[in-house]
């Protein structure tokens, strides 16, 4: 799947390349791709776009579309051309205290809100029922301790803010 990074963010805030966010796209696709999921023919898309906003520009989004006045860490949109699989949308400046109040890096928060936006462009949706929230989380828990097992250590993005 082909990744077209659109960062908004100012430069010298947060750098993240098209190169980091493939590798991370197809370690997560490539997982995903072991399991029984939902919609699992959509890993298959052609393209799948990755947005970084800053957090004014994310509490905008997220109030004209959730109704919710406050920026978040991802938003997930369906897509609009056959071929992608959708839009990821993150907040960086979001994304960071919840890394250090998780105690990890950023890169593994990026990379488990990915895993979060991608389930939810495969039909999983935490909000509907609390048996969809823990069949999500669940899923979501699983890929991300499977991609930062001790074995494994994909802490490869580096991200700097």
């Amino acid at each position: 799947m082909k990744i077209i990074l659109i960062n908004q963010v100012e430069k010298n805030k947060f750098k993240v390349s098209e190169k980091q966010i493939q590798k991370l796209c197809d370690s997560v696709i490539q997982n995903l791709n072991t399991k029984k999921i939902r919609n699992i023919k959509d890993l298959n898309k052609a393209e799948l776009t990755c947005v970084f906003l800053s957090k004014k520009e994310m509490q905008i989004l997220n109030n004209n579309f959730r109704k919710k006045n406050k920026p978040t860490d991802v938003l997930s949109f369906q897509p609009l051309a056959n071929e992608s699989m959708g839009e990821l949308v993150f907040c960086p400046s979001v994304l960071l205290p919840q890394s250090k109040k998780q105690k990890h890096s950023l890169s593994h928060e990026l990379m488990y809100m990915f895993i979060h936006g991608m389930l939810h462009l495969l039909g999983y949706d935490h909000e509907v029922s609390k048996k969809e929230e823990k069949i999500m989380f669940t899923l979501q828990d699983l890929v991300f301790q499977q991609l930062t097992g001790a074995d494994l250590k994909l802490n490869y993005l580096n991200l700097k803010t």
